[in-house]
């Protein structure tokens, strides 16, 4: 009887360690909802973020030139320079548009 009331102690606590760390993993992302679409034609090795909702795409000249109406959308990281993501937006990467979007307004996996 003894053996089995250790046993379950120790799954108890394995489903605790389980779910502790699952919860600690999640805090590091900064993640909204549950579905991303990843930008399609991306060149190997390199960095994706996704969108919030009302996140902006600025020009050379800060000119807004898209803002998301959708949350985890896809952009390629082309650079990253004082807080700013160089980024490729759109469907594809070889048909999309460049932009820069500030590092806070955007999700990171």
């Amino acid at each position: 009887m003894k053996q089995l009331s250790t046993i379950k102690i120790f799954g108890i606590a394995a489903v605790g360690y389980i779910l502790f760390s699952s919860f600690k993993k999640a805090n590091k992302k900064n993640l909204v909802g549950s579905t991303y679409i990843p930008q399609s034609n991306t060149p190997t090795g390199t960095e994706q973020v996704y969108s919030n909702v009302g996140t902006k795409i600025f020009d050379y000249n800060k000119n807004v030139i898209y803002t998301y109406d959708t949350a985890n959308i896809g952009m390629t990281v082309t650079g990253l320079s004082s807080g700013v993501y160089s980024v490729v937006i759109g469907d594809s990467f070889m048909n999309g548009i460049a932009g820069f979007v500030n590092q806070e307004d955007v999700q990171t996996i």
